[in-house]
């Protein structure tokens, strides 16, 4: 076996260990590397924070003429959808495998919370609407669709019903 000088040693048992050379750390660095302006860190945490502000549950307001094959008709040439009426789904795929689901359902009797909104909004059904939360600005459009020509609200499933999006 080679005999290693003290700091050839501990550089080796320190790479072995999964460290990076100090050394080639700090001139990396020295020289930009690996490293994100500013402006990159603060467009970066907007865009995480953003996110994080965009649930994955939605709901879906609507007049009680709105049922799942009214929204497949007016969707009907701009996404791929599969649809199960008796069941009152809904899924759009809008985008490889990327999809947002939309199932019937009733809001429970004793949330009168989410009764007394739906109220005051003049919608009689509901939809669970669901989706991933990092595909929120590729579903918009689709949400902005249906509401342009079937009425209703889409609002987040969260306790203040927000973000909240109208006609």
């Amino acid at each position: 076996m080679k005999k290693l000088g003290k700091k050839a040693g501990k550089a080796a048992s320190m790479k072995k260990a999964g460290h990076r050379a100090a050394g080639k750390a700090a001139s990396m660095k020295k020289a930009g590397h690996g490293t994100l302006g500013k402006a990159a860190v603060l467009a970066n945490k907007a865009a995480q924070e953003k996110k994080a502000d965009v649930p994955g549950e939605w709901l879906y307001l609507a007049p009680e003429t709105v049922g799942v094959r009214q929204i497949a008709d007016v969707l009907e040439g701009t996404c791929e959808m599969e649809i199960w009426q008796e069941a009152g789904v809904l899924e759009i795929m809008y985008g490889g495998e990327a999809s947002m689901d939309m199932e019937e359902g009733k809001i429970h009797p004793r949330d009168q919370v989410t009764a007394a909104f739906a109220e005051e909004h003049d919608c009689d059904r509901v939809y669970l609407v669901t989706f991933s939360a990092e595909e929120y600005e590729k579903v918009l459009p689709v949400m902005r669709h249906i509401l342009q020509e079937c009425g209703g609200i889409f609002c987040g499933d969260t306790e203040d019903f927000k973000p909240i999006l109208t006609e």
